[in-house]
């Protein structure tokens, strides 16, 4: 009786750290702080879960032993390996964005520099003259 209250203890606490972390991921701004807030708060949660289970399953103690082993091995690896991904896709899109901002700045002062504004000036014109109608031709009021 002592060991089945215990285990449905130790399971709400891991769900109530699993629902923590959950709100954290929906919560928290960037993907790094969402990352902190899964990684941590997710293995707790998981830890209840499991210690809940032994105790309320003792025949299972050993594999829900080895299950948080490899829990508690992989988990600290799988979280770095996503950070360290999301950090270097920051920096490839700070990147793209600086060089697009350079390429931008470059086309502009290129235009301003080959043509001036009398040229500007003179293609705006040679536009509006090709656009009316000549002498000979009848125009849209004609018709």
């Amino acid at each position: 009786m002592l060991l089945e209250l215990l285990g449905v203890i130790a399971l709400f606490f891991g769900l109530f750290f699993c629902g923590v972390g959950v709100l954290g991921v929906i919560r928290m701004p960037d993907a790094l702080t969402r990352l902190h807030a899964s990684g941590k708060v997710a293995t707790l949660g998981l830890f209840g879960l499991l210690v809940g289970a032994a105790l309320l399953m003792p025949a299972a103690s050993l594999r829900i032993l080895a299950l948080g082993l490899f829990v508690l091995l992989t988990s600290p690896v799988a979280t770095h390996a996503i950070a360290a991904s999301v950090y270097r896709r920051q920096e490839i899109l700070e990147e793209l964005f600086e060089m697009r901002a350079e390429q931008v700045a470059m086309t502009i002062t290129d235009v301003s520099g080959i043509l001036s504004r009398s040229r500007i000036q003179d293609i705006i014109e040679a536009q509006q003259r090709s656009h009316r109608p000549s002498e000979g031709e009848p125009s849209a009021k004609d018709t």
